[in-house]
């Protein structure tokens, strides 16, 4: 059969061959050796994503941990902290009386509680503002939000006396 054929018809006959084996191979193994490749290198981009994703959240719980410490962390009994600010300004403050304190106020907002501290202190400009600087750095429960001095004059001693108010907020999640 083959001998009747010119060179030129064999040469087709070998490429026609040799066409019909390629494909025939490609759809019985390299289809398949593609599809696994393609099919594993999503998955490594998946895993590399995952590992991406662990270390994000490692990272956002280290986060979340240094924010509460920065706002107050967590506080079980609110009573105890006003108690605290109390002894620590009785015992580290010379020339300074507390005024008024006012009750715990407490605000519940997007899964956090908020507890409140309002303290009125009396005394010398200089004695406020060191006592304000040392409740700002050492008492670590609680945050100063708002310190205001003002001034009120006594008429019948025709005084001026100088008040200290200082508001404090710790933070509790309610979750």
């Amino acid at each position: 059969m083959f001998k009747n054929l010119t060179y030129k018809q064999k040469f087709f006959a070998v490429i026609g061959g040799f066409v019909i084996l390629f494909l025939a191979s490609y759809k019985k193994t390299f289809k398949h050796v593609l599809s696994a490749s393609h099919e594993l290198n999503l998955v490594e981009k998946k895993l590399s994503n995952n590992q991406n994703a662990i270390n994000e959240l490692i990272y956002l719980k280290n986060e979340i941990v240094n924010l509460e410490k920065t706002i107050g962390g967590q506080t079980q009994n609110p009573e105890h902290i006003q108690q605290e600010l109390l002894d620590f300004i009785s015992k580290n403050s010379l020339g300074v009386n507390i005024v008024s304190i006012e009750d715990v106020h407490l605000f519940s907002d997007n899964g956090f509680l908020i507890y409140t501290n309002q303290i009125e202190l009396e005394g010398r400009y200089s004695n406020l503002v060191e006592i304000l600087y040392d409740i700002e750095k050492k008492v670590k429960n609680s945050r100063v939000v708002s310190a205001n001095i003002y001034s009120k004059k006594n008429y019948r001693t025709k005084t001026k006396t100088l008040y200290l108010k200082i508001i404090l907020q710790n933070y509790e999640n309610s979750k």
